[in-house]
């Protein structure tokens, strides 16, 4: 990696040390802002990172133009970050979906973050919040300041691997430390190869960019996110990895863009395999998710009438006390509609209204006693003369 012109008032250990100050200033003091003010807590945490950046470089007195490398982003460097974030996302996923079920505990921390974040948050502000200041303040500090104490390293995959640890750290979530760490990698690898900080920004920004929008579009932004806790991650596993089948090439054709001087043809062999992999893991894990015990599996349709208040979609029996995952999708309506599942012995297991968004989706991990359950919707006045389809799951 190229090296500062004052690289000797710059040395690894120093890294270290600016790093643990950094994770204390934030536990003692960014932690509790967060927690008594919410949001603006959120955003006077990222303003300070490039500070305490800045202060860094003038107690050492190194450049700060160094420090936060800055040039012209090629075309084809432009395209080589979008193809790798592009990739990188589902890997993220998976290794999130992975997580979780190996310490399902962990899967809670996504109705926190979401809850926390996105609740009273417009889209053009959550983009701002959570897209575009992450990407410059803790690039600031990750990508400038600490990065640049190991440039005096000569292995550059020793200084992408300490940064991805320190990446993953920083973010203090165990459902998120290893998809963290690996976006850590790769923003450190493009500034290692490139020596420029706006390509980690562009990366950093589009990865959290595509987050707040599948959010948005899954309904977080109006207070109806579902919680990871009622989500079967290993069936979340399996559909990961189909939708990721294209990522390796995608992560190559990205790393061939931007560093080209490094790029070998196997890489596309490597990748094909990967992919296939992905494919045959994929189908595998999804099958077997999907025939593990499933109770109710279908897709119904109706008119709403004036004349009728409750509509009984379907029915199941349930033969022997279990916990289930009920999921329940709506298509084609845009009024507003309440599911309720009701037992023949006086049990409500369900009783939720459908939120509005691209996606109207309930999803409920319930227990269910042995008995005959009715599964029923009741569309408000605005529905009339819709004709919606339910999808419903139960397994």
């Amino acid at each position: 990696m190229e090296k500062l012109s004052d690289q000797g008032r710059l040395r690894p250990w120093m890294g270290f040390v600016l790093f643990a100050a950094v994770m204390a200033f934030f536990i003692f003091a960014c932690a509790p802002l967060q927690q008594n003010l919410g949001i603006p807590g959120l955003i006077i945490t990222e303003l300070s990172f490039p500070v305490i950046g800045v202060i860094y470089c003038l107690i050492r007195k190194v450049k700060i133009k160094e420090v936060f490398p800055v040039k012209k982003i090629k075309v084809r460097e432009f395209f080589g970050c979008i193809l790798l974030v592009l990739g990188m996302f589902p890997v993220s996923l998976m290794l999130v979906a992975l997580t979780a079920i190996v310490f399902p505990a962990s899967a809670s921390e996504a109705t926190e973050l979401s809850s926390f974040i996105f609740n009273g948050l417009n889209f053009p502000m959550a983009v701002l919040i959570v897209a575009l200041m992450p990407a410059i303040c803790e690039e600031a500090i990750h990508r400038g300041a600490i990065l640049s104490n190991f440039r005096g390293l000569k292995r550059d995959w020793v200084i992408v691997l300490i940064m991805g640890i320190f990446f993953g750290i920083n973010h203090m979530s165990v459902l998120r430390f290893l998809t963290t760490m690996t976006l850590g990698m790769f923003l450190s690898f493009v500034v290692v190869k490139k020596n420029n900080i706006l390509l980690s920004m562009l990366m950093h920004f589009t990865n959290n960019f595509i987050s707040v929008a599948i959010s948005y579009l899954a309904g977080a932004g109006n207070g109806t996110a579902t919680s990871s806790a009622t989500i079967d991650y290993t069936s979340v596993l399996g559909t990961y990895m189909l939708l990721g089948v294209a990522a390796p090439f995608l992560i190559t054709l990205g790393l061939m863009l931007v560093y080209p001087e490094g790029h070998k043809k196997i890489r596309f062999l490597i990748a094909g395999i990967l992919s296939t992999l992905l494919l045959v893991g994929g189908f595998s894990i999804s099958a077997v998710s999907n025939a593990k015990n499933t109770i109710l599996s279908a897709t119904v349709g109706y008119t709403v009438t004036a004349e009728e208040e409750n509509s009984s979609v379907i029915d199941f029996t349930v033969e022997e006390d279990r916990e289930a995952t009920v999921v329940v999708i709506l298509t084609n309506a845009e009024g507003d509609y309440k599911v309720r599942i009701d037992g023949d012995k006086g049990s409500n297991i369900i009783n939720a209204d459908v939120p509005h968004g691209a996606i109207r989706m309930i999803t409920y991990n319930v227990s269910l006693q042995a008995d005959h359950y009715n599964v029923t919707v009741v569309p408000d006045a605005n529905a009339v003369g819709e004709t919606p389809q339910f999808s419903i799951t139960v397994k």
